[in-house]
Order: structure tokens, then sequence, then C-alpha cells
């Protein structure tokens, strides 16, 4: 499968190196495109596994790079797998080599049809459907083509006034298209009706630190440390459905850790490279 990542990229006619130690020697990078300073990590999901990798693995090699002013990407084997026109789009949006679209040929609408929206993000994005309230999008010829998600805003009371802080979700483009200036059309529109006090918002860092956020004016107030999922039948699972108290009512022992239960089950856990946390303050 990396193979298949490589030959992706070659047919972009791209300079490729494979296997490359120079740039966080004495570790290797699995693929390196030097004009672009961007490299790939793929990562089978069994044996990048904490059976064999160390929880901070990723974290590192992620953290090396950023050092070195190379942004890494992770590529995880069940997303190659079953996600591949979404990898395959990022990395095309990453290259500058995705069909451009100019903003101003988009009309801007909130989106009502939460079908839309679930088809959308499950098309589009890497991380699928998540809920929410605020659902914006641009439509290019009556079709959907950008949307950017937030959690509902909620207002506590102050003396002076009140504050409203909201979470952008999600945000991305139809696959293989990038829209010039969408972000911060959707987001001054964000802004501007319902003006909040504050936005946060979460990056996966297994694609690198996007310049989006801080294009629109978040800026980065923590990295988290790797979180974790549980591999089975070769795909990556949310632990948060695998709590003790899920386990506990399926029967599992009280006297056992998560952790314990689950490797006694042969289901082990795979660390990524944690996120970053943006904040936008009005």
């Amino acid at each position: 499968m990396e193979n298949d990542l490589k030959d992706f990229l070659s047919e972009l006619n791209i300079n490729i190196k494979q296997g490359d130690r120079s740039i966080i020697s004495p570790l290797e990078i699995d693929i390196y495109l030097p004009e672009y300073k961007l490299a790939f990590e793929f990562n089978g999901v069994y044996w990048h596994s904490e059976l064999f990798k160390d929880k901070n693995y990723h974290f590192i090699k992620t953290e090396m790079c950023e050092n070195a002013g190379v942004q890494l990407i992770h590529i995880y084997e069940d997303d190659w797998l079953f996600k591949q026109n979404i990898v395959k789009s990022k990395i095309l949006n990453l290259l500058n080599k995705s069909q451009q679209i100019s903003v101003e040929r988009c009309e801007i609408k909130e989106i009502e049809d939460n079908d839309l929206i679930k088809n959308f993000l499950n098309e589009n994005h890497i991380q699928g459907y998540i809920g929410s309230k605020i659902r914006i999008g641009l439509f290019y010829d009556n079709f959907l083509i950008s949307l950017m998600i937030f959690g509902n805003g909620k207002t506590s009371s102050m003396k002076i006034n009140n504050t409203k802080t909201f979470e952008l979700l999600r945000y991305c483009d139809k696959l293989n298209i990038s829209v010039l200036g969408g972000t911060l059309k959707i987001f001054n529109y964000f802004i501007k009706n319902y003006n909040p006090t504050n936005i946060i918002t979460y990056m996966d860092r297994s694609w690198g630190i996007d310049p989006l956020y801080k294009d629109i004016g978040f800026k980065l107030i923590h990295k988290t440390r790797p979180n974790y999922y549980y591999v089975m039948d070769g795909i990556r699972k949310n632990r948060l459905n695998f709590r003790k108290d899920e386990l506990m009512s399926e029967g599992y022992e009280s006297d056992k850790t998560e952790h314990e239960i689950m490797m006694e089950r042969n289901i082990f856990r795979i660390y990524d490279s944690g996120d970053l946390k943006f904040e936008y303050v009005s």
C-alpha cells in the first residue's frame, strides 16, 4: 500500500525520495517530496499498534519533522483502504493540484437538510459526519461544494456582557476541488450572523499544520498528547466505545482496567500524533 501511495504521487510528476533518513536521522521517513517540504508516513494499523510502537512514536516523528521545517502526513492503513478517494483529494489539495473554483462564482447558504450534510461529510471529510446545529455551505451551480459546521453557541451571563463560545467542528470542500477564498467567506458570514465571543477548533496532527486556521484569525493555544484507538478487524475504533462501564455492562470483571480487558481480548491500541487546539477571539 505504501507503494500504491508512491505510484499515485509519481503520476503527478513529483520528485520522490523513498526511505529517507536525512531529515530526522536516524529515523526513517517513508516518502519525502523535497520541493514541497512534505513527507508521508504509511501506518499499518497492526504493525504500528502498541505491540510494536511506543505510544509517542507518531507524535515524536511529527515533532521532529516540524522542527526540521517539514510537514509530515500520517496515512493510516484503514483510511487508505476505505477512504482512499478522500485521502487522495487531501493530498492533491496540499500539492495545489485540485480543481480551483473562485468563491465569487458561489452562493452562500445555511443548510437545513441533515441528509445533505451527512452525505457530504461522509463522502468528503476524513472524519466523516458529526451532528451540528449551524451548517453553512457554498453552492456552485446549485451543488454543495464547500461546507463549514459549528457546534451550538453556549451563552453564559456575565456582569458586563454575555459570552458566546462555539466550536468549529468540520470544514471541507468537495473531493478534488479547492474553493479559492471559500474558507474566509463562510467564516466571515458566521462571524457577522452569530457574533461569537470566541471559537475553538481542533485539528488532527496526522495531516500536519493547515495554515487555514491561522489565515482566518485563529491562534494555536495547545498541543495535546497522542490519542489512542482500538484496532478491530483492521479498523481503528473510537476508544469511547470501550469505556470500562461499557465493558462491565457486557459482563467483564470490574477489578480489571479497560486496557487489561481489551488486551485479554487481543484488541490493541494504536496512537496518533495528538491534536492542535486553536482559538479565535473576537
